[in-house]
């Protein structure tokens, strides 16, 4: 279904949730290459989006919403396209979730879990910070 949630926000990389096996990892810290190659992508869904004006634009694996009234733009990999339409609904009421929320890991990060939980019906039965 869906393999990683990213959060960006102006300053660049925010948030990393895996989630596999009913098991959600945390990523609290990752390296710089993570953060430059998940930028790439972040920056061609926003020409994408310029382009388009479509709020939600795919490339590849990789589903993005581009909100009207968040600093948060949050991204999805998915691992099989037949969960397109349920992956857009979960980035789409992520994206409501977080735009009063104050940009911070954890606290972005606990607010996917639930939101994922809640949109899937599907409890996480581990969260492991890393």
């Amino acid at each position: 279904m869906i393999d990683r949630i990213y959060v960006f926000t102006g300053g660049g990389l925010l948030s990393i949730v895996q989630i596999k096996n009913n098991e959600a990892r945390v990523l609290t810290n990752w390296p710089e290459e993570v953060s430059l190659s998940a930028m790439s992508v972040v920056a061609y869904m926003l020409k994408e989006y310029q382009e388009t004006k479509n709020r939600v634009v795919i490339h590849k694996d990789w589903i993005a919403y581009i909100p009207e009234e968040s600093n948060f733009i949050p991204m999805v990999k998915i691992s099989n396209k037949r969960y397109l339409l349920a992956t857009i609904g979960f980035i789409r009421r992520l994206s409501l979730k977080l735009k009063d929320l104050p940009e911070e890991c954890r606290t972005v990060a606990e607010a996917i879990i639930s939101i994922y939980e809640k949109h899937f019906k599907q409890k996480i039965s581990k969260i492991i910070m890393i």
